[in-house]
């Protein structure tokens, strides 16, 4: 009886080695694919140039009583493929990646997630399919911080213009709380859904409105001289007077 061995399911490979079991002496023939033998009468010889898919050989006994098939299936290395990952903000969840390919390999993932920076990960198929590993990267877009052109202090009770909504590095949003033009106000800035921008803050200072103080000016005689009232009041702020200086009745006059 004659025996060529068990069959063979190979990767990628150009070369195979042969096992016939009985007789113990015969020929090698190639029956449909291809390959080269090292010793075509010996019954653990190397085939080399094996094509992919399927390649039958028959070992034959050297008084040509029997003979047997074997067949050698070359199977290509298959890529698996993913679909891409979006880019993220730092900081943002990841999924984990998923263990079996869109064409059906199941393997693993390397190094482990990282939300806070550009990462390619590397996937291993698990051993014993015909498979290579490949990568997917994963884009990290960094945070950015909104910045404004400060605002002027105001005295309490002055118009404030509405605060833009785009920073001057592009990045639109809102802010709260509403204006406040007589007190000091700390307003925060919210980045619009969807941009990588953390929130940032601008603080408006509101100056309290100071009244003038000035001495008192002692009662008249009508007619008498009246020296001229001071531009500058007792505390520090400067300004004029009206209306014009009348010596000859009571008057209120206005500084501003």
């Amino acid at each position: 009886t004659c025996n060529a061995g068990p069959d063979q399911s190979l990767c990628a490979v150009t070369s195979a080695t042969l096992a016939a079991v009985s007789p113990a002496t015969g020929t090698w023939t190639v029956v449909s694919g291809s390959g080269t033998f090292v010793s075509n009468s010996n019954p653990n010889t190397t085939v080399n140039g094996l094509s992919n898919g399927v390649n039958v050989f028959r070992w034959t006994a050297s008084d040509l009583t029997c003979s047997s098939d074997v067949t050698i299936t070359v199977n290509p290395n298959v890529t698996p493929t993913f679909t891409a990952v979006a880019p993220i903000c730092s900081g943002a969840t990841l999924s984990a990646l998923p263990t079996t390919s869109t064409n059906g390999i199941n393997g693993t993932w390397s190094p482990a997630l990282n939300n806070t920076a550009t990462t390619t990960y590397t996937f291993t198929p698990t051993a014993g399919q015909c498979a290579t590993t490949t990568t997917l990267t994963i884009t990290v877009n960094p945070n950015v911080t909104p910045t404004f052109t400060a605002v002027a202090p105001i005295c309490s009770g002055t118009a404030l213009a509405a605060l833009p909504t785009t920073s001057t590095n592009g990045i639109t949003g809102t802010w709260s709380p509403a204006l406040n033009n007589t007190t000091t106000t700390t307003y925060t800035f919210t980045p619009t859904a969807g941009q990588c921008a953390t929130t940032t803050t601008l603080t408006i200072t509101v100056t309290p409105n100071v009244t003038p103080t000035f001495t008192a000016v002692a009662p008249i005689c009508s007619g008498t001289a009246l020296a001229a009232l001071p531009t500058t009041s007792t505390n520090g702020i400067t300004g004029t007077w009206s209306p014009a200086l009348n010596n000859t009745t009571t008057t209120t006059y206005t500084f501003t």
